[in-house]
């Protein structure tokens, strides 16, 4: 950053008239007449032609020489000098000077930049910055997200400082801040790069309201970085994992972001009973990007306001105690010409509880118990009381029109030979775990195995072979009833 400067710098030239007396004295002679003779009072006349102008000296007359000398310096500042000097000496005559100098200066300098101009790509990428009087709306441990005063689109920027960088462990939000730095992008995200530059405290402010905006109006570039609130009705629609959450309202969706406050981790006693159902008023926090997606982030617990829990809390997998879910179903053997193994295998999984069951991170093991070889559930999954979901192996391998309720991966693999099983497990323990099935050959391809119905599946039933039999139920290319209660009758092709 360059800051103007003035330099003022007077120049003059003075050009001086000065009337020579010449007195001449020629040697004695007889014949000296009055018409030899020169007055030393200059009483004599001499003409003399100079620089093609006509100039008549007369030692006792006045001569006046005017000179203008006019320079133009351009720049962004106008320094205007104007010198005007008279110097009259007289030597048995008189002689007047009188000069004017004006000089004009500009220099250009911008000054500070603004976050406005950052954001907006006024200024370049890569680019050195100065940004002064804007206040702290978040800290992290490697920076700090400044805003304009104004606010509004494009007002918040984040500041980066990582390990080596400005000491900001003093400054709390409120701070007012200059910044140096440079403009830079990372990962998608406008950020002053000021590791190498300073991030100065000059004084504080009482934090300024959030920009009220809207759950679609977030998602957009203009209110990245940016300090802003949403009103309404939000209604927590879902846990897709990665510790965030989605509110839903009349206008849309928005994630609430984990970046500064972990509401799944540290949120027991500000929101218990948290979950699918939830409800919060408000809330306000930093528009963040992140895997190029627009979150909100709260900085706190008071960034969520009117918090009401559930009527129906949603409990985790690890909130479960073994026998509280129960397998129900088995395709080990899919119809070969639909699909290529594992890829299609798939499990049917019962919520033997009160409560609304969120499967995220449920672990799935065959009968060698191997967590090496085990698939995981990877998003959020709500099982309502005395429901079933379905969960497949791999999504790019699936034969069937209807998709799964979620995918456990390549892992594991049911082996077609019998004296195989399926079991299901949280963080610590196995939740349930199936008696092992014996195969029949070629004659069970793509006949699933299924507890038998319609008394309500446990985990006791689910433990002896005899309660166990294959479908009769006939969906899309294979046999099976994935998603919904198993038939009472058993495949009279199969023992």
């Amino acid at each position: 950053m360059q800051f103007s400067h003035v330099n003022h710098q007077a120049r003059s030239r003075a050009g001086l008239g000065l009337g020579l007396a010449i007195v001449l004295s020629g040697c004695p002679s007889d014949d000296t007449t009055a018409d030899d003779v020169a007055s030393e009072t200059g009483t004599g006349t001499s003409t003399n032609d100079d620089v093609g102008d006509s100039d008549t000296t007369s030692e006792s007359g006045t001569t006046t020489d005017t000179s203008t000398d006019t320079s133009t310096d351009t720049g962004t500042s106008t320094d205007t000098t104007s010198d005007t000097s008279t110097d009259t000496s007289t030597d048995t005559g008189t002689s007047t000077d009188t000069s004017t100098d004006t000089s004009t200066d500009t220099t250009t300098d911008n000054g500070p930049e603004t976050i406005y101009a950052i954001q907006d790509g006024t200024v370049p990428t890569d680019t050195a910055v100065e940004v002064v009087g804007v206040w702290v709306t978040a800290l992290r441990a490697n920076g700090v997200f400044a805003q304009e005063l104004p606010g509004g689109q494009n007002s918040g920027i984040f500041v980066y400082v990582g390990a080596m960088g400005p000491d900001i462990s003093g400054l709390v939000i409120g701070d007012l801040v200059d910044i140096t730095g440079t403009a830079t992008e990372f990962a998608g995200l406008t950020e002053i790069d000021a590791s190498l530059g300073t991030v100065t405290e000059t004084g504080m402010i009482a934090p300024i309201a959030p920009d009220l905006v809207t759950t679609v109006g977030l998602d957009a570039e203009p209110w990245e970085s940016v300090y802003v609130r949403i009103e309404s009705d939000l209604s927590v629609s879902s846990l897709p994992g990665f510790d965030e959450f989605q509110v839903t309202d009349v206008d849309g969706m928005a994630i609430i972001d984990n970046y500064f406050y972990n509401l799944i981790v540290d949120g027991d006693v500000d929101f218990p009973n948290f979950g699918v159902g939830a409800t919060f008023t408000a809330i306000q926090g930093i528009v963040n990007l992140n895997q190029n997606l627009f979150k909100l982030a709260p900085r706190s617990a008071s960034d969520l306001e009117g918090y009401m829990p559930s009527g129906n809390p949603v409990v985790g997998v690890d909130d479960l105690v073994p026998g509280e879910l129960v397998i129900t179903e088995i395709m080990y053997d899919p119809n070969k010409n639909a699909c290529t193994e594992p890829g299609c295998e798939w499990i049917e999984v019962y919520n033997a509880t009160g409560n609304q069951v969120d499967l995220l991170g449920l672990r799935i093991q065959d009968s060698q118990l191997n967590p090496m070889a085990q698939g995981t559930i990877m998003i959020s999954l709500v099982v309502p009381p005395g429901g079933y979901v379905w969960l497949g192996h791999v999504a790019m391998n699936w034969p069937y029109n209807l998709q799964a309720d979620a995918y456990m991966g390549n892992n594991p693999s049911f082996n077609n030979s019998g004296s195989d099983s399926a079991a299901i497990l949280n963080s610590v323990e196995i939740l349930d775990q199936t008696a092992l099935y014996t195969t029949q050959g070629a004659t069970d391809n793509g006949i699933s195995w299924k507890l038998k119905g319609p008394a309500v599946p446990s985990a006791a039933a689910n433990d002896m072979a005899g309660n166990w039999c294959w479908s009769t139920t006939v969906f899309d290319v294979d046999s099976g009833s994935p998603k919904a209660a198993n038939e009472a009758g058993c495949n009279p092709n199969l023992p």
